[in-house]
């Protein structure tokens, strides 16, 4: 048996001469723009990303938060004389006159007291919901006097329910619905999340 190969190296040796780097230079300039192209895209991505979040973070940081509930905040330090014997240096003894600044705790007490925000277990023995029904703890939200609660059951919808706050009566059930407007529940200022401002 003989094999006759020759034609076939002859051809392989003519390819590999003439066609074999062109190919390989070819692929490798391909594949070199493509890492340059990959490279000014992900650059770009990363500054469009930059420039978008450096001013939201920036916003976000520097944006008040909710203020402090009325159970939380620390008593206001009371400046009382001490009953101790005078010294006979006057300038060793301790000033007990409120000194110019005001400190923090007296500037707080100027702003409205609010209620803190009820639990969903006490907002459900407020209003009768139907069976196995119950209010999600973390749908329950507050602003200032007012609070909401979104409801969970077999059948869930896009209504939330709505409580309000009276020094005279506690929290108490209002209305229910998908959508309030302020006025109609009184609110002329500020920026409630529960009802549309006109």
């Amino acid at each position: 048996m003989t094999d006759n190969l020759g034609p076939m190296r002859q051809a392989m040796s003519d390819l590999a001469e003439h066609g074999g780097r062109t190919d390989m230079y070819e692929r490798a300039l391909r594949k070199s723009r493509q890492s340059q192209r990959r490279t000014a895209f992900t650059t770009g991505a990363a500054a469009v990303v930059l420039a978008i979040g450096a001013p939201v973070t920036f916003a976000a940081v520097n944006r008040p938060g909710p203020s402090t509930p009325v159970a939380t905040q620390p008593p206001a330090p009371s400046v009382a004389p001490t009953s101790a014997t005078p010294s006979t240096t006057p300038s060793s003894t301790p000033s007990t006159t409120p000194s110019s600044s005001t400190p923090s705790s007296t500037r707080t007490s100027n702003r409205p007291q609010y209620p803190d925000c009820p639990s969903a277990k006490t907002l459900e023995k407020l209003v009768k919901l139907p069976k196995d029904w119950y209010f999600v703890p973390s749908s329950v939200s507050c602003w200032r006097a007012w609070a909401t609660a979104e409801p969970d059951g077999p059948i869930t919808g896009d209504g939330v329910y709505l409580f309000h706050y009276r020094a005279d009566g506690g929290w108490r059930y209002h209305s229910q619905g998908s959508a309030f407007h302020c006025e109609d529940l009184g609110i002329t200022s500020g920026n409630p999340p529960f009802c549309e401002m006109d």
